[in-house]
């Protein structure tokens, strides 16, 4: 698999289709953009991609692997030190948002059960 950042694309036509919020892109690259830089290589982000890619495939086939959250349809898988928040739709997963687990869980929206 090629090195891609482009999370905006689908995945791979599994069960479910994978869909991403604008806001989940965004953080995500910020999140690869913060280690290239602190790293001076991108050795570790393309390491990090590629565990949050192999995690979010797997919600295609199982889509209740991550944890129940205080809100009604929202789920969280972790990857390492960090979030995936997403929701279980008819025929889709959209992954809403990437956080740290390392930051203030205040700034969270959703909360786990």
């Amino acid at each position: 698999m090629p090195y891609r950042r482009d999370v905006s694309s689908p995945l791979c036509e599994m069960a479910l289709e994978i869909l991403y919020s604008p806001q989940f892109s965004d953080n995500l690259e910020a999140i690869l953009s913060y280690f290239d830089e602190r790293n001076g290589s991108d050795t570790y982000s393309r390491k990090l991609f590629r565990m949050i890619h192999e995690q979010i495939l797997l919600l295609a086939t199982m889509p209740e692997i991550g944890r129940l959250t205080d809100f009604h349809g929202v789920r969280i898988l972790f990857v390492e030190n960090y979030g995936i928040e997403y929701q279980i739709r008819d025929t889709a997963i959209l992954v809403v948002d990437i956080y740290s687990c390392r930051t203030d869980p205040a700034k969270h929206r959703f909360k786990k059960k």
